[in-house]
């Protein structure tokens, strides 16, 4: 069998590993929750790593090297995570030494939207589009992302590159965590979207499907809510995700603007609207795009799901492997 890379994609709630051949293709993964504190996490990332080779009857010896997607500030050339807020006692710890130690396996660390970027296109829609440099934004409850160019992920000099949802598209807006306002998060995600929805039908007595859904669980949380009630014809819902749509190709102009992609991937838990999304967003940029040169790059959804993160990191840790880059 050919080289084999573990995947290991560390979430707050749950981490899930698997094993990656080398075009990309999931062998087989592991979903095990995530624990709390650092000991008890990387107890249980090595564990699962374990589990996926036991399951899938793979030597040690058959795997070149392991990826950790993690959440938070990070030090990628050092293995370091830095601060991971919804990671207990994750502060400047030495993750990928730890886990190296744990397995025996050399590798790398990086941050996990970009390594749901990288999967996209190490396994993913930019595999089968057979593009070099794409943009990828996640749509969840907030708005990560990340930027390939050349092959190459772009990571920055500081490790904070590619903050697509911190891209200002309404100054003086919204406030954002972030400590600024108008910031596309604030706008384009599936809890944005619902925070809008709630606004929208407090300060108008116009009639909804909504407000049912405002009466039975009290309050409108999400994306999805608003998008259901678009497809039933819903006037009111239908200009919310209208405005979603637009803020959102607000974001990918800009982002078109700076890379020139060839593909723009919509991914996380808005695209389950699939075409109503896609299409829609797919309007607004041709719009919004300048008259310099026609809009070229191709606007598609992501495949993976939530396996991109493990096969993002572990197509880093072979890339990293090639370039005599692993720790």
């Amino acid at each position: 069998m050919a080289d084999l890379y573990l995947g290991i994609d560390l979430g707050g709630t749950n981490i899930k590993t698997g094993l990656v051949r080398e075009d990309g293709k999931l062998l087989d993964a592991v979903s095990v929750p995530t624990g709390k504190g650092p000991d008890s996490v990387i107890g249980n990332m090595v564990a699962s790593a374990k589990q996926v080779m036991g399951k899938t009857r793979v030597d040690k010896a058959q795997v070149a090297a392991l990826g950790i997607a993690s959440p938070g500030a990070l030090d990628t050339v050092h293995g370091i995570v830095k601060m991971a807020g919804n990671l207990e006692g994750f502060i400047n710890l030495p993750l990928l030494e730890r886990v190296r130690a744990g397995l025996g396996i050399p590798g790398v660390l990086e941050n996990d939207a970009n390594a749901a970027a990288f999967g996209e296109y190490f396994g993913g829609i930019g595999k089968t589009k057979g593009v070099k440099d794409m943009v990828l934004f996640t749509l969840g409850t907030g708005v990560g992302g990340g930027i390939i160019y050349q092959g190459e992920l772009i990571r920055g000099s500081h490790d904070v590159a590619a903050e697509l949802g911190h891209m200002v598209i309404q100054p003086g807006g919204i406030p954002c965590t972030c400590g600024r306002r108008g910031c596309l998060e604030r706008y384009a995600s599936a809890s944005a979207c619902g925070d809008r929805a709630m606004a929208a039908l407090q300060s108008s007595k116009e009639p909804s499907t909504l407000r049912e859904v405002l009466a039975k669980n009290g309050a409108v949380t999400s994306a999805d809510v608003v998008y259901h009630a678009e497809t039933r014809h819903d006037a009111f819902a239908d200009r919310l995700w209208d405005e979603t749509c637009r803020f959102l190709a607000m974001g990918c102009v800009t982002s078109l603007y700076h890379t020139d992609p060839e593909l723009i991937v919509l991914a996380g838990g808005m695209v389950k609207a699939g075409e109503f999304l896609r299409a829609r967003v797919e309007k607004y940029i041709k719009e919004l795009y300048f008259d310099l040169a026609p809009m070229q790059a191709g606007i598609v959804l992501a495949v993976l799901g939530n396996d991109a993160g493990l096969i993002g990191a572990a197509g880093l840790a072979r890339q990293a492997r090639e370039k005599g880059k692993l720790r």
